[in-house]
């Protein structure tokens, strides 16, 4: 019976290797259970979603806006003013609308 303690030592410290390396969900996983996520961690990942949805179509719609928010603006109060006179509102009620929007 010809024990190598060189041997023994490589075998014990790859054993040693593979015990470092377990970690709870790996047991859990072992006998089948998994870890419960809290309402907190799965209410802040839906609100990180939601949030990084928000900053994506925000840069999206900048990146494909037609004109800036001036040029709309103005143009958006001369259709209005245009439709006011269609229509026959008041000068009164339309130089309320001329108020500048801040």
């Amino acid at each position: 019976m010809d024990v190598n303690v060189k041997d023994i030592r490589k075998r014990g410290l790859k054993a040693l290797k593979y015990l470092q390396d377990i970690d709870k969900d790996d047991i859990l996983e072992a006998i089948g259970l998994e870890e419960r996520s809290s309402a907190w961690a799965t209410t802040l990942g839906t609100l990180g979603i939601f949030a990084l949805g928000c900053l994506v179509g925000a840069g999206i719609g900048l990146a494909f806006a037609p004109k800036s928010g001036e040029e709309f603006r103005n143009e958006l109060g001369e259709r209005m003013r245009r439709k006011a006179d269609d229509l026959g509102v008041s000068q009164d009620t339309l130089s309320r609308s001329e108020m500048p929007v801040t």
